[in-house]
């Protein structure tokens, strides 16, 4: 039954009919004010934050009944006559956002929190989540609005010199104010929604599926099954033809491998019609046996999970081994055998879910001429691009893929996983259609990190030096093989190699099991390697009395070196800039820190500190491809194309940054136009920190061309030869309450070698969002399975990422020595740093009590169990 509603909405009167039930947010958007976000449903992150009568309220839970005869503000309102608020200004100035999918809800509570020490502010900030910045900041934005202080640090954007300034996002204004416009901000005529039935079970096969039911509901316009789509094998993962991965997925399958499988779909007229027929359909299924650990998986187990012969490039498909690497180098079992110590270990490296807050979304639609657009939330529209035309035996040129404003991805983002089914439903009805994943199925039936069971070996001689070192790596990659072997690979290529250990073996398994496929996440592998080899290099330099920054030093491969790791065609990477030295007196510098300074003890807690040092490449050197296209406007402006996709990086401005200091005008000057498979050439995407060293080269290399030439048009293709390496040095202080286990974090340094910086602002917000993700992964997040392999804790309530209460007061240091390889000296930022973190906690921890956890993440419970082992309790 409708019911009519009077109210005001940022001073406009309104007068709707709604349904009972229906949420203050679904209302508020339906009505256009789309700065107002919806994350989770629950009340628990802060992004649809709005006022009533100028009180901050969840608008994901606040019924909309109850705003009758109210005042609503949202994003939209608080400016006034084209004026921002302070508190916009604020965000503004001090670039408190990066994707920027949390920042309206961020501002809108911002605005009514007191003055307050820095401490209470974050702790008065713990009902709204980020998961980019760090909050570092957001907090900074506040402060600043609070006291009415101008950020100094900015530069102007018609500022002649660009590299190495504080250019501001290009995009920061529509981010405050609730213009950006994010995939699902627009609805054409006539959009239907897309809804899918999910297994129940982890493995099964499908008898039939009963669908005459849920038909029937007045809305329902399609309802498709396996039965009903051509039987295509491919990847999910995006990833440049040939692709390296096992072609294991289908649109729809007969067969279903772990709960939250795809099953069916529903296309109706209303996302809840849709939900409605899903519940109405019945599904018949063969129950098989399934298995969830990835070592039973690979050993005679008697489940085989890809027995169908239509897929390929699996290993070994009756081991349920997706992919595998062995590399070798040297004599490992004579270096073993001329070892002075030899210490073993096995770590234990947990499936974590990427939250980016904007979820998976797709809407698809036929153009007059027949051209499919598709607009996706997508870090690969290129490779999105690719695939579709595959499924569905179109030509590329009939496929316009792009992306709008990217609400986040870190990798998510770069698997096929909303745009397939959508444009089936475009294609079989003629009608603009819309797919949104609902949190549950964000944390259910997207992907992880790959969970990983790390066996490490070293051999070393008295003096520190390493000698020997043995690496074997059981990754669980989940129902589907996408991205396993290449993140198995670099999870062992990047620890080793940055090591000048002249023995090494690397054997990596990628194994399916019957659970939530893992995928692409920053750090892609290198994050659980490094968190193996940097806490065992720890233990090594402690059982031989070497300072542990001493340690390293003695043993880190050094301007010159090779990787040697493997044979020479293995090797993609190699040292160009190097000031590792002094990102390590950087960061010892920072935290006071003298070799031989035992833990503090205070009562029932103790300090301690930890360092890591990691290592990444900056792109996939001969395989990642930018083509840009750079022109003259008659208003003596110019226009930048590139297919490339800002995340919340900042790319877009770094890119326009790098084009405006070979020109010689400002960045006010170029115009851009990014990600869009029909306006731009192509570009690989956004991921394996790519985007500043590959696709900023061949920016500079087409401003290098437009200067030269009378042509109004240049267009520039470009692969690097060699991918150089990023380093990364950092160093933490913790404190652990000995009765509770309980580790805080007072101190965070990272130093990081990054060549050049061309917009040191937004590199540093790269450095403390990394950070942060690198908290929680040490600290406090874990997919939870049951024996079905069903995950238990698929709410942001459950699933607990780091608030701003978590987060210290972190250090960046930026250590510029100019790379002869990036342009103007750059390398890749984005991933390394979230490498450290965990390791470097780690080892810290085991400086202040003597405990060495080998298994993430190091809960109070996990700290306190060890505590006990140790006698202190």
């Amino acid at each position: 039954m409708l019911e009519e509603l009077q109210f005001t909405v940022n001073h406009q009167s309104c007068s709707v009919t709604c349904h009972p039930g229906t949420s203050l947010l679904s209302l508020l958007r339906q009505l256009g004010w789309f700065g107002v976000h919806r994350v989770c449903e629950t009340g628990d992150c802060g992004a649809c934050t709005v006022w009533v009568n100028d009180t901050p309220v969840h608008s994901c839970i606040y019924p909309a009944m109850r705003i009758a005869n109210e005042s609503v503000t949202t994003i939209e309102g608080l400016s006034s006559d084209g004026e921002l608020a302070p508190i916009q200004q604020a965000f503004l100035q001090a670039q408190g956002f990066q994707c920027g999918f949390c920042t309206p809800g961020m501002i809108m509570s911002a605005a009514k929190i007191p003055e307050l020490l820095q401490e209470e502010l974050r702790f008065t900030l713990k009902g709204n989540l980020c998961r980019c910045t760090g909050y570092q900041a957001i907090q900074e934005s506040i402060v600043n609005s609070q006291q009415s202080i101008v950020n100094s640090q900015q530069s102007s954007v018609n500022s002649h010199h660009s590299v190495g300034e504080n250019i501001p996002k290009q995009d920061g204004v529509a981010i405050v104010t609730g213009k950006a416009s994010y995939t699902g901000d627009i609805s054409p005529p006539g959009l239907l929604h897309l809804k899918v039935v999910r297994s129940p079970h982890p493995h099964a096969r499908i008898r039939k599926i009963h669908t005459e039911t849920a038909k029937a509901i007045p809305g329902v316009v399609a309802i498709f099954t396996h039965e009903d789509v051509p039987r295509i094998a491919y990847t999910t993962a995006g990833h440049a033809e040939p692709v390296p991965d096992p072609l294991d997925h289908y649109l729809l399958d007969n067969k279903v491998r772990f709960v939250g499988d795809r099953v069916a779909a529903v296309v109706a007229e209303s996302p809840a019609i849709a939900e409605q027929a899903c519940q109405l359909i019945t599904v018949d299924y063969e129950i098989l046996p399934h298995v969830i650990d990835p070592i039973q998986a690979m050993n005679d187990c008697g489940v085989v999970i890809h027995d169908e012969l239509e897929s390929s490039q699996i290993y070994d498909r009756d081991r349920n081994i997706a992919g595998h690497i062995f590399q070798e180098t040297g004599n490992l079992a004579q270096a073993f055998a001329e070892a002075d110590l030899i210490v073993k270990n096995t770590y234990y490296l947990p499936a974590v879910q990427h939250v980016h807050l904007e979820p998976h979304i797709t809407i698809s639609w036929l153009e007059p001429d027949g051209t499919l657009v598709v607009r996706s939330s997508t870090q690969v529209p290129f490779h999105c691009q690719t695939l579709l035309a595959k499924l569905f035996n179109l030509p590329k040129e009939k496929i316009r893929v792009y992306k709008a404003q990217l609400g986040g991805g870190f990798g998510n983002k770069q698997e096929i996983l909303s745009e397939d089914l959508c444009v089936l439903a475009t294609l079989r009805t003629g009608k603009p259609v819309q797919w949104e994943f609902s949190r549950k199925e964000e944390f259910t039936a997207t992907n992880s990190r790959h969970a990983m069971t790390i066996h490490l070996k070293s051999g070393v001689k008295k003096d520190g030096l390493l000698i020997a070192q043995d690496m074997t790596i059981i990754a669980n990659t989940g129902a589907y093989g996408n991205h396993g072997q290449t993140v198995v690979f670099l999870s062992g290529y990047i620890p080793l190699g940055l090591y000048r250990c002249p023995n090494k073996r690397l054997q990596a398994f990628a194994v399916y099991t019957n659970t939530m496929p893992a995928g692409a996440f920053r750090g892609y592998g290198a994050t659980q390697g490094t968190f193996a080899m940097e806490s065992q290099i720890d233990e090594i330099a402690k059982q031989l009395n070497i300072d542990p920054i001493e340690m390293r030093l003695k043993n880190v491969i050094q301007p010159g070196d090779i990787i040697n790791l493997g044979k020479s065609e293995d090797h993609f990477n190699l040292i160009g800039s190097y000031a590792v030295s002094e990102c390590w007196e950087k960061v010892k510098q920072l935290l006071g820190y003298l070799p031989g300074t035992p833990a503090k003890v205070e009562g029932s807690r103790r300090c301690g500190v930890g360092f890591a040092i990691s290592m990444q490449g900056s792109g996939l050197s001969k395989i990642h491809l930018a083509k840009v296209k750079l022109s003259r406007l008659p208003n003596n402006k110019y226009e930048l194309r590139t297919g490339s996709v800002d995340v919340g990086t900042g790319s877009d401005t770094t890119l326009r940054q790098i084009a405006a200091e070979i020109l010689g005008v400002t960045v006010a000057d170029i115009n851009i136009i990014s990600g869009d498979t029909q306006q731009t050439p192509f570009d690989a995407g956004s991921y394996a920190s790519a985007t500043v060293y590959i696709s900023g080269q061949a920016v500079k290399l087409a401003a290098e061309k437009l200067l030269t030439t009378n042509e109004n048009s240049v267009e520039i293709s470009y692969t690097a030869d060699e991918s150089t390496l990023t380093f990364a040095v950092q160093g933490v202080e913790v404190e652990i309450d000995i009765e509770t286990g309980k580790t805080q974090i007072l101190k965070c340094v990272q130093a990081i070698d990054l060549g050049k910086a061309i917009n040191p602002r937004i590199c540093h917000g790269q450095v403390t969002g990394g950070i942060a993700m690198g908290i929680g992964y040490a600290l406090m997040e874990k997919l939870l399975f049951d024996k079905q392999g069903t995950i238990i804790n698929p709410k942001l309530r459950d699933y607990r990422i780091p608030t701003a209460a978590d987060i210290p007061s972190i250090e960046v240091i930026l250590v510029e020595q100019s790379d002869p390889y990036g342009p103007f000296g750059a390398k890749g930022v984005g991933e390394i740093t979230t490498n450290c973190t965990a390791p470097a906690i780690a080892n810290a921890i085991a400086h202040a009590t003597g405990c060495r956890l080998y298994q993430l993440p190091m809960t109070p419970e996990r700290v306190f169990q060890e505590l006990k082992i140790k006698h202190f309790t």
